[in-house]
């Protein structure tokens, strides 16, 4: 057992992955990608892979991964892009939260239930600004080299809205426009007057399959919000369990009163129990007596 106890602390210690929250799963790859922890340890993605908090995605210049969120969201990464996952949780409750970073790259965001109940805890950061949403599906692209289109952050939206921020201001962005904030200028983000030239560019392999697997878990983002805040209440009572002696009484008073007043009841039984055991001395010399007349008769 001790053995098994300091197994499980290494694991904890040297395995972000282990004790961290688990954020995706892999629905599917194509080309090349790859995930390392907070550690710096790399490794190839597979489909089915999980993906936890603090890990960080690469894709190739030929790579394409598509997450499904713990919340049953969707996240579609694009060819060449490094994406992070800040913080995560996903417990149907009020303190749920994603928060995301793109560093350079594209990606598509389906929101799960998360973004559906609190548009506040949905949160993407890159190198010159922060994105906001209010219940959506966009597309965020980081360029860090001029090779067309100025170096910034865009964003598109297929539908809701999102919320673009910088220290100079922020802007709504709509179905069919695109935000904009520049990576080198310290303006508030304002919308393009005509669509990007690196969105004609784009080569996307299994960019088909998402509209299905958006329909999927749209219809199913309640279902699935009610299962995990079932599963968890039941985790947490199995894992609370019973409480005995001193600690019983403290955290539960009617438990300790039933316990006080059976311990009671026991050395009243008890103290029956070992009376005859106690008789007087008179009573011991009566039946002494009538024990001697009865073998004289």
């Amino acid at each position: 057992m001790k053995n098994f106890l300091a197994l499980l602390t290494v694991l904890a210690v040297f395995n972000p992955a282990y004790a961290a929250e688990l954020f995706a799963s892999v629905d599917a790859i194509s080309g090349s990608a790859f995930l390392s922890d907070e550690t710096g340890k790399s490794g190839a993605i597979s489909a089915g892979q999980k993906v936890y908090a603090g890990q960080t995605i690469d894709t190739a210049a030929d790579g394409e991964v598509h997450l499904v969120t713990e919340d049953g969201g969707i996240i579609a990464l694009r060819p060449d892009t490094a994406f992070r996952v800040d913080e995560y949780r996903a417990e149907g409750g009020s303190g749920d939260r994603i928060f995301m970073s793109l560093f350079r790259g594209a990606m598509r965001s389906i929101t799960g239930w998360i973004g559906k109940h609190n548009t506040s805890a949905y949160r993407i950061t890159t190198p010159s600004a922060t994105l906001g949403i209010r219940g959506t599906d966009h597309e965020a692209t980081v360029i860090d080299k001029a090779g067309g289109d100025e170096p910034g952050t865009y964003d598109t939206v297929n539908e809701g809205a999102t919320i673009l921020k910088t220290p100079q201001g922020e802007t709504e962005v709509t179905p069919g426009k695109f935000g904009f904030v520049p990576r080198n200028r310290s303006v508030a983000p304002y919308i393009l007057a005509k669509q990007p030239g690196f969105w004609a560019r784009r080569k996307l392999r299994i960019e088909s399959r998402i509209q299905q697997r958006k329909e999927f878990f749209r219809t199913r983002l309640e279902q699935m919000r009610d299962d995990r805040i079932t599963r968890l209440k039941s985790a947490r009572g199995s894992q609370a369990g019973p409480a005995y002696g001193r600690h019983a009484a403290a955290h539960h008073p009617e438990r300790g009163r039933r316990s006080a007043g059976n311990k009671q009841l026991r050395g009243h039984r008890y103290a029956q129990a070992r009376q005859p055991r106690r008789a007087q001395p008179e009573q011991r010399r009566h039946k002494a007596r009538s024990k001697s007349e009865h073998t004289r008769q």
